[in-house]
């Protein structure tokens, strides 16, 4: 494995475990927004972690987050169901980056703690074997 998948891999771990720390805190304004920023890196070393697996294994060269997904989804590394939420996700972490509303805080934090951690934890796993 390349040397540079193996430290984004070792990030990719620790990010994970940030976040999963942040979300085992009974739930406040503050934690909500410290689980937030931790999904934001966790969702992007999980993308670009990804994006140099698939040029590793497959020769494929990726540009974005949802073209990354519809990649592993064509390389049978994640499911049609996955790859959806995986879209979601994406669609999601692109809007709470570019606006802040506490709506849609309260309802990523809940996402974040019922799907995606476990779904980005999901996509670790399959990087890793």
């Amino acid at each position: 494995m390349d040397n540079a998948l193996n430290l984004k891999l070792k990030e990719f771990e620790k990010a994970l475990s940030s976040l999963e720390r942040a979300l085992s805190k009974e739930k406040n304004d503050i934690i909500r927004d410290s689980a937030i920023k931790r999904f934001e890196y966790c969702f992007e070393l999980g993308w670009k972690t990804s994006k140099l697996f698939l040029r590793e294994k497959f020769g494929v060269d990726i540009f974005s987050p949802k073209e990354c997904f519809r990649e592993l989804r064509k390389n049978k590394l994640i499911s049609d169901e996955e790859t959806e939420f995986f879209l979601e996700m994406t669609n999601d972490r692109n809007q709470i980056i570019h606006t802040y509303n506490e709506n849609f805080s309260d309802e990523l934090y809940l996402k974040i703690a019922k799907k995606y951690y476990q779904l980005i934890a999901k996509l670790y796993k399959v990087l890793i074997t």
